[in-house]
């Protein structure tokens, strides 16, 4: 008990300290005008200094950034260069973590589940959390140390482990004994293990036809009008729309200019002369070479052996026309500048030629110049576009306007363009002929200007058409592989044949004699909870069907099953069942947090900030 004494002793100066940094925190709040108390009492949100309010509690801008740049940081540590869809994930991921995170301490709270003193010292010595275990401190060639983390708990150098008993009694035992709570509901039944080592194990030989939609799709004809119509305002509140924007824009993309090119080209000739003069090649490749495989290896730019149809059209050309031991001037593909050294020529068995070479490759990069170039062109448009119009601005300077048509408040990116947030909520930002400063991702600069507004309404008609004729269309191939299948069946059994020698278009997909255990899925099926329970319960000589499955309907014929290996059963069941578990307890805690969810009262006010 010294360790939670020591805590104790020490944990009433803890608690005034932070009796004083909320003081504090209130009075500065109060004199910068930060506290809005009369607007938290009527329910109000402030954009300013509240990110998002989730049911009572309020999330600092600060606070939602710290998660998100712990998901950049991640990102960053895999050496990956971030671009704009790295930080939109990040913000998602962080917002569905702080979802969680607060919905569960909130539902913790509600039940008042709380954590002992002796529960904290309980779970430190006989159930250390993973954290502490996977801590190189406590570990020995790799693995958990127990009496190196028993020694470590029982001398504690100073105040190391008072967070860690904190997180313990507040955090980590308190959702502990919420899974627990939830885990009430999951039983695993002798049958669901028997159910899965069959799955897993047992192979079923089958004959089967699959009739899929690409079977009758011809066959199928299309919804008329009024039958689209009805089906519209059967399902109009699906249509529903919050207001949306149109909006036109041009843009100017980052990418190399000629003067680029030329430079890249002028460097590679000075690389291909140094080689040809004498300096190795493999060097000058480890050097110089912006291949990614050689940038990785370092292996000189070797390509090895390699016939035509590997590489492409330009370099393989230039590689096949030269001879042994020619260095080749730069070459231009789609890549950048090849200089190619042809190490070595032969024809193989089958009369092909094949070619040993290595190679340096120069990218052809955009310059910081035309960069500058291209940000003052765009800067000097969206000024134009300001004073005098944006139309007459793009017509005077002869740039093709683009526009996008309905775009929803909530999206992320523009066409042609793609992730642009920051043209989004300047659309829904800011009136119609509004023209934007100029704006940029990570491959171009743009001016947008808003072009109209669409209230909030139902999306019309004309609008939904080709959305409806597919889903109809899809529910009529259904139910016309349902009917094909039917015919074929009764066909078969009149005829008291086995489906592998049943007659049957061209279009249909037969499966013959294919062994596969139900975990594998079988050819052109795939798959399919139906077709396994099917023949879970069925027996050799059945034919069996319709089944739906995913594409379409199949008819079965069990040929053979393999027999149920009991030893190996006993083997595998204790594996299962804890596969079994964690699968239950995954989805019962997701259905859990999904209805949380579902009744929380959530304000999200990061619109106003991305």
């Amino acid at each position: 008990m010294g360790l939670m004494t020591t805590m104790r002793k020490r944990m009433h100066i803890v608690l005034w300290g932070l009796l004083f940094m909320f003081l504090l925190s209130m009075t500065i709040g109060g004199l910068v005008g930060g506290a809005d108390i009369v607007g938290h009492l009527l329910g109000r949100v402030n954009p300013a200094t509240t990110i998002a309010r989730i049911n009572d509690r309020d999330i600092s801008p600060d606070l939602y950034q710290n998660l998100v740049n712990q998901e950049i940081e991640k990102v960053r540590s895999t050496g990956q260069e971030l671009k704009d869809f790295h930080y939109q994930r990040a913000r998602n991921t962080a917002w569905e973590n702080l979802l969680q995170e607060v919905l569960v301490s909130q539902e913790v709270d509600r039940l008042n589940l709380t954590a002992s003193d002796e529960e904290v010292l309980f779970h430190l010595e006989n159930e250390p959390p993973s954290f502490l275990q996977q801590n190189p401190s406590f570990q020995s060639d790799g693995n958990f140390d127990q009496e190196k983390y028993m020694k470590a708990l029982a001398n504690p150098e100073g105040d190391e482990w008072i967070p860690i008993e904190s997180f313990l009694k507040n955090t980590y035992i308190p959702n502990f004994k919420l899974q627990q709570f939830l885990d009430q509901s999951i039983v695993i039944k002798e049958s669901d293990i028997r159910t899965e080592f069959k799955k897993r194990n047992l192979e079923f030989t089958i004959n089967a036809i699959h009739i899929t939609n690409n079977a009758v799709r011809s066959k199928v004809s299309d919804p008329s009008d009024e039958d689209l119509l009805i089906e519209y305002n059967k399902s109009k509140n699906d249509f529903k729309h919050e207001e949306l924007r149109n909006i036109e824009y041009c843009f100017w993309k980052k990418e190399p200019s000629k003067g680029d090119s030329i430079k890249a080209e002028s460097f590679a000739k000075e690389i291909a002369e140094k080689a040809r003069k004498g300096d190795d090649f493999s060097n000058l490749a480890n050097e110089f070479s912006q291949d990614p495989g050689n940038q990785n290896s370092n292996n000189g730019g070797d390509l090895g052996w390699f016939k035509r149809g590997r590489m492409v059209k330009p370099f393989e050309d230039a590689a096949f026309a030269s001879n042994k031991g020619t260095i080749t001037n730069p070459i231009k593909s789609r890549f950048g500048y090849h200089i190619i050294y042809v190490r070595d020529k032969k024809t193989n068995k089958d009369g092909d030629e094949e070619i040993l070479a290595s190679h340096i490759l120069l990218k052809i990069e955009t310059s910081a110049t035309t960069l500058s170039n291209l940000k003052r062109e765009a800067t000097l448009f969206s000024y134009d576009a300001q004073d005098i119009g944006f139309n007459t601005t793009a017509d005077s300077n002869k740039i093709e306007i683009y526009e996008q048509k309905k775009l929803k408040e909530d999206s992320f990116s523009i066409n042609t363009l793609g992730s642009f947030r920051n043209a989004v909520r300047f659309a829904f930002q800011n009136e119609i002929n509004s023209v934007s400063s100029i704006m940029e991702n990570d491959s171009y600069f743009a001016v947008f200007k808003v072009d109209s507004i669409i209230p909030p309404g139902i999306t019309s008609f004309d609008d939904v058409k080709s959305q409806l004729l597919t889903k109809i269309r899809r529910k009529l191939e259904k139910e016309a592989t349902l009917q094909k299948a039917n015919n074929l069946l009764i066909e078969i059994t009149a005829d008291g044949e086995s489906i592998g020698k049943a007659k049957v278009d061209k279009e249909i997909n037969v499966i013959e004699n294919e062994t596969k255990t139900l975990s594998q899925g079988f050819s052109s099926i795939g798959r399919s909870n139906f077709v396994n329970g099917a023949l879970l319960s069925g027996y050799p000589g059945e034919i069996i069907g319709p089944l739906e499955t995913t594409r379409g309907h199949t008819l079965l014929e069990i040929i053979e099953v393999s027999p149920f290996d009991s030893t190996e059963f006993i083997v595998q069941r204790e594996t299962l069942k804890k596969n079994l578990f964690n699968q239950k307890q995954r989805q019962v805690f997701e259905s859990w947090l999904d209805n949380l969810k579902s009744k929380a009262s959530i304000t999200d006010n990061r619109k106003y900030y991305y």
